[in-house]
């Protein structure tokens, strides 16, 4: 018996952007056996990182017709950046 299809880490987009000189990286997969489908993305920079996950996002929904919860991602860096900026707002604010 195969083993089930596994995740594809960031680690993975990462170094494919590095050993290719790439800024951005979507990588999709899929298992013909299980019916599996996976979406990595990785971004040299915040920005970059906001941009290739809306992309994979929109790939998920509108290609792939994965439901909204399941194409919803955020990167964590992006998701700490726009904590501190609502930290900073809340400080200027007083």
């Amino acid at each position: 018996m195969k083993k089930p299809a596994k995740r594809i880490p960031i680690c993975a987009a990462k170094d494919i952007g590095n050993a290719y000189g790439y800024d951005q990286v979507l990588v999709f997969a899929w298992n013909r056996k299980t019916g599996t489908q996976h979406v990595t993305t990785w971004g040299r920079s915040a920005v970059d990182c906001d941009q290739i996950a809306q992309g994979g996002n929109h790939v998920k929904r509108e290609l792939l017709g994965w439901p909204q919860s399941k194409a919803c991602a955020e990167p964590n860096r992006v998701k700490t950046l726009k904590a501190r900026i609502k930290e900073l707002e809340a400080k200027e604010a007083r």
